[in-house]
């Protein structure tokens, strides 16, 4: 029983560390970008966009998405926009 069970351990603990860790796309280069996107369908594609620096700040603000989940989040953001501007008169 004991070595069924050291065995449980071995086998989940490899199988937790061979999993494929997080690319971090933010601290990756525009060089490295490319490369990344070179072989990807459009809408996999690495897409970075450098966001408004905060008063005060130094730290850039980079955002990486997917292109495809780059249209998901403006589509989302237009309907909020509708959604909020519904029953305004026009003046």
């Amino acid at each position: 029983m004991k070595k069924l069970s050291t065995l449980f351990i071995m086998v989940s603990t490899s199988m937790v560390s061979c999993a494929q860790q997080p690319i971090g796309f933010n601290s990756m280069s525009e060089s490295e970008v490319l490369e990344y996107n070179s072989d990807k369908a459009v809408m996999n594609q690495i897409y970075c966009e450098e966001g408004k620096t905060r008063t005060g700040s130094r730290i850039r603000r980079r955002e990486c998405r997917t292109v495809g989940d780059w249209v998901e989040h403006n589509f989302r953001t237009q309907q909020i926009i509708q959604t909020m501007s519904v029953g305004r008169p026009f003046n």
